[in-house]
């Protein structure tokens, strides 16, 4: 198929036969459902800027000749590298950096995941190995799109997650037949449900050595029998792109995953009890370059955003001329240009994995950035909340400028330097950034996403490289000590 178009995406999804579930219904068409088109269709124009935009966004398979999209693409030069945060721009721009798991979030890992296969084929698990590898394929050439369930549910996290609901609840092997593993439990938070074709699942944390029937890697299609996709609240509805800009369109749907008996094909398994491989394959196959890559890509674009906008707001209003305004902003950009600067560096120190072809980006300071991250997201909403003020609460609805009050409107609410709907429209805007219901669920997103950011500033200290820095210190306690300072 190569690379899909909008059409075909949407068309992909209608009455497939998935169990998504939303308030107590069943859901039968995800393209016309409102607490779902809107998102659908910001997807599909994901599929069309790859036709828009081809010598940034797809790559030809040396194998078939035919063009992929390139956040699929296995790195192997700098210059890949270079071109895969190219088209990740691209995709993050679509959405203002809001859409956490755009496709390009699962290309990235699995193309990673199968460019160091040698991971995964550790302690004799080479045919896992080579399902990874073929799967890799499987979703280049079909353009598909992938969700992941890496989470299992949080009954007690006092114990093991194998310990949890009396080990009935996290997902675990209960059987296994001559082509298929039977796989039972429930696993969070499946982002894209609604919209995905696949539905991956592989290691989120480290598991013990004797839980081996917990220790499962595998990815079946949104629709294989037994799975059922239990959905939060949605923060789309059936919203107007005026009154809200952002979430009509925006909201890429959290699901829990319950696993009913399901059957995994075999060739779909990458791995199946190795508890030393599950905890090494995100670990030692270098999954954490890539994957922070693009999230950091997302997140500069984010954090343009929010710039962007509490620039245009204090500027409308004229509060721009107040010194404390400017310090807010310039924070803001403070936080966007480091943050443009860590992914440049990462980059540019991307290098060759162990001779084998193989490139990655830089990771150091991908993990600073990751620890930040987490507390300058947050702190930009509470700026921008800062620089609006009451101005978000104090605008009025599509109906009511077309209501009996529009020239009541019209006079009222302009602003300095922009008429009374163009103001309304940039107050809404902002409020769907950081005060309406998607901007809470984008908060806790950026809080926890990639762990919370004291774990991660407090991992980053234990794998830092120190010897540098010692030696620094070293050169001042190792010298001899002056004769005259000493005779004093």
């Amino acid at each position: 198929m190569a690379v899909r178009t909008g059409q075909q995406f949407l068309e992909g999804l209608k009455n497939d036969g998935r169990e998504i579930w939303l308030d107590g219904e069943l859901i039968q068409d995800v393209t016309t459902h409102p607490a779902f088109k809107g998102a659908a269709e910001h997807i599909a124009k994901l599929f069309d800027l790859q036709h828009k935009y081809p010598e940034i966004m797809t790559a030809t398979c040396p194998e078939t000749g035919e063009k992929f999209g390139i956040t699929h693409l296995i790195p192997r030069s700098k210059e890949d590298i270079k071109r895969i945060r190219k088209a990740m721009k691209v995709w993050a721009e679509a959405s203002v950096g809001l859409m956490g798991r755009s496709p390009d979030y699962m290309n990235t890992t699995f193309a990673c995941f199968a460019g160091h296969a040698d991971v995964w084929a550790r302690r004799g698990n080479e045919q896992g190995a080579r399902n990874m590898i073929a799967y890799q394929k499987y979703v280049r050439d079909n353009d598909l799109i992938m969700t992941h369930s890496i989470i299992n549910p949080q009954v007690d996290r006092s114990v093991s997650e194998a310990e949890q609901g009396g080990g009935e609840v996290s997902l675990h092997k209960v059987g296994e037949t001559e082509d298929s593993i039977i796989v039972r439990g429930a696993r969070m938070l499946a982002t894209l449900a609604p919209f995905a074709d696949e539905l991956t699942v592989y290691p989120g944390s480290d598991i013990r050595l004797q839980d081996k029937k917990y220790a499962i890697c595998f990815a079946v299609p949104m629709n294989t029998p037994g799975l059922k996709f239990i959905c939060r609240d949605s923060y789309s509805k059936e919203r107007n792109n005026f009154d809200y800009p952002l979430s009509s369109r925006f909201d890429e749907m959290d699901a829990v995953v319950i696993f009913d008996d399901v059957h995994v094909p075999k060739d779909r398994v990458f791995m199946d009890g190795d508890t030393v491989g599950y905890s090494e394959v995100i670990g030692d196959g270098y999954w954490r370059n890539y994957i922070i890559f693009q999230a950091m890509n997302r997140a500069l674009t984010k954090l343009e955003f929010a710039f962007g906008l509490g620039h245009m707001i204090a500027d409308t209003t004229g509060v721009n001329a107040f010194d404390h305004v400017q310090e807010k902003l310039g924070e803001i950009w403070n936080m966007m240009e480091m943050t443009r600067a860590g992914v440049v560096a990462a980059e540019e120190g991307a290098f060759e994995v162990d001779g084998k072809g193989i490139w990655a980006p830089d990771d150091k300071p991908l993990i600073a950035l990751r620890g930040l991250m987490p507390k300058w997201i947050p702190r930009a909403t509470e700026l921008l909340k800062v620089i609006g003020g009451g101005g978000y609460m104090l605008t009025p609805s599509l109906k009511d400028m077309n209501g009996p009050l529009a020239n009541d409107i019209t006079k009222y609410y302009q602003a300095r330097n922009a008429d009374a709907e163009q103001r309304i429209r940039l107050f809404r805007l902002g409020w769907d950034f950081i005060g309406s219901e998607l901007a809470g669920r984008g908060d806790l997103y950026e809080r926890f996403y990639l762990s919370d950011a004291y774990r991660m500033t407090a991992l980053n200290y234990k794998v830092a490289e120190k010897e540098h820095a010692e030696m620094l210190v070293k050169q001042f306690l190792n010298e001899p000590v002056n004769e005259l300072q000493a005779t004093k």
